[in-house]
């Protein structure tokens, strides 16, 4: 196979993944709220000082607590962590 034969056959196969990513259901409404819900309740932890953060008013967005430079972890059960 050729140079040219070779990008046309990427070009060719990007397109289809574009094509698969774009032909994929959006998300329902419901579907959207749940995922950008920030809950009241949740607590996260940094996993370097061993802080920790509890959302106290929920709303719809993205929360990406950082802590020493880096993420903090979602904790599953705050009730147990002492």
């Amino acid at each position: 196979m050729t140079n040219s034969k070779i990008e046309i056959t990427k070009e060719k196969n990007s397109m289809d993944e574009q094509k698969d990513f774009l032909s994929e259901p959006e998300l329902s409404m419901d579907e959207w709220t749940k995922g950008w819900t920030i809950h009241v309740g949740r607590a996260y932890a940094c996993s370097k000082c061993g802080t920790m953060v509890m959302v106290t008013k929920g709303g719809i967005g993205t929360l990406e607590p950082k802590c020493c430079g880096s993420d903090m972890v979602l904790v599953k059960m705050p009730d147990e962590i002492r």
